[in-house]
């Protein structure tokens, strides 16, 4: 949850000034940044001042963990094509597995497509575009049947161009396991351009892609499982290299939007529509308006939204907290072109908090989109003020992650010390240098500070 209250001009420049590093211990945090928002307040717009040094070493100093990698991307996935041949008239369509399944019962669909015939009148051949975590080094193809039943799978290396099921052996034994639709869990940390508390549980996203049985369709299941953010924020997800012109329609399956019957004017996303145009003419999905009044269709007795913790405090403290089910909803878009369809990676699927910040409506991407201004506008050109090291948005490649308690931190590093700390320890390691341990996901160090 964001506690900040930092003053911030609007561009193109502000004035930047904030208390000695000391005054920022976690312990004592509270009382000292209202100390330096009634500092900074004193100051007018007008001098337009910034330093750019001041800015970085008060991120870097927020965010716990010394000595992290100039270099950080922040990214966890890497994605790819494949094109299967055959020239089974039996095999209808195929996926891209992440694991055998008939060895693992973990196996997620990747992507999936339909067999079409080729060009020579030779054969059938789906080329399908997928995602997985960066430190994958194979995956499996699986072939199904007109009926719907799967054939057999096949191993392939990542990063392989072509895999012929003529050639290669089908494993068609074992205890097979039905697999499940590939999630990936996005987390958000509030109040871009301010450092935070960097807990990543402002809000937390579930994503799952899959195929319909028409080919240019595409189904985007979104889960909004928690919000721990102390000001209320819009979201969206942007469908970056999409053009809105390349997509026909889409469709709630549930009827209703996240945040049906949002009882106030809608002031951050002043559109009901489900599809919006960016800035730039590609598609973008409207989640909500308030991710608080999705949580909780109620307003506090002043008629605002009721701005509480929802599932990140394993607690209920009445006015402050609250454990409340999650909220889902599947949008199916349906494309002019089956090949848009099929291209669509998870790297492309960029869901963004709006939040408004000093007279000006701040996006909230992750790193990868860090600084595209999807359907605001406040950067004016001056990205590079903050174009430092620092992510207020990750992307976890795995459905289950599980995300911090409020206030605690992925991980911590104490340079003079030494010492690693938090549920996530190889989290800092990760940060340290970006080739490492990129998949600290999967070790849990404290499992009592995870929600």
């Amino acid at each position: 949850m964001q506690k900040n209250n930092y003053f911030f001009c609007a561009f193109p420049t502000f004035l930047y000034l904030y208390p000695p590093k000391q005054l920022f211990m976690k312990k004592t945090r509270q009382t000292m940044l209202v100390l330096a928002a009634a500092v900074m307040t004193l100051f007018s717009c007008e001098k337009e001042q910034f330093d750019q040094n001041l800015y970085n070493e008060l991120v870097d100093y927020q965010f716990l963990i010394d000595n992290v990698d100039k270099e950080h991307d922040w990214c966890l996935t890497q994605s790819d094509t494949v094109t299967i041949l055959t020239s089974n008239y039996d095999i209808y369509a195929v996926q891209v597995l992440t694991y055998n399944p008939f060895l693992t019962d973990n196996a997620e669909i990747a992507a999936e497509g339909v067999c079409y015939q080729n060009k020579q009148n030779t054969g059938y051949e789906a080329t399908l575009a997928y995602t997985l975590p960066v430190v994958q080094e194979q995956a499996y193809i699986a072939a199904k049947h007109r009926d719907g039943s799967y054939m057999g799978v096949v191993y392939f290396p990542v990063g392989t161009d072509t895999v012929d099921l003529d050639i290669e052996v089908m494993q068609t034994t074992g205890t097979f396991v039905e697999p499940t639709q590939q999630t990936f869990t996005y987390l958000f940390e509030e109040g871009f351009p301010l450092p935070g508390d960097f807990d990543f549980n402002d809000l937390v996203l579930r994503v799952s892609k899959s195929a319909t049985n028409l080919s240019y369709q595409v189904d985007l299941k979104v889960t909004v499982d928690a919000v721990g953010a102390e000001r209320s924020y819009a979201a969206a997800l942007h469908l970056a290299g999409i053009k809105y012109d390349d997509v026909e329609s889409v469709e709630i399956l549930e009827g209703e939007p996240m945040d049906v019957g949002y009882p106030l004017r809608r002031m951050t996303i002043d559109s009901d529509k489900t599809l919006l145009k960016s800035r730039n003419g590609e598609a973008v999905i409207n989640l909500f308006e308030s991710g608080h009044y999705v949580m909780n269709h109620q307003l506090n007795e002043v008629g605002s939204i009721q701005l509480l913790d929802y599932n990140t405090t394993k607690v209920v403290k009445e006015g402050t907290s609250d454990i409340v089910p999650t909220v889902s909803r599947t949008y199916r878009i349906s494309f002019k072109n089956r090949d848009v369809s099929r291209n669509l990676t998870f790297d492309q699927i960029d869901p963004f908090l709006i939040q408004d910040y000093n007279g000006g409506l701040w996006e909230i991407h992750t790193y990868r989109y860090k600084f595209d201004e999807v359907l605001k506008s406040v950067f004016n050109g001056k990205t590079e003020f903050y174009n430092n090291h620092i992510s207020w948005g990750i992307v976890i490649p795995k459905g289950d992650f599980r995300y911090p308690v409020e206030g605690m931190s992925l991980g911590t590093y104490n340079s003079k010390t030494g010492e690693t700390f938090g549920p996530y320890t190889r989290f800092a390691d990760w940060m340290k240098d970006h080739t490492q341990n990129q998949d600290w996901y999967k070790w849990i160090a404290y499992s009592q500070l995870l929600y």
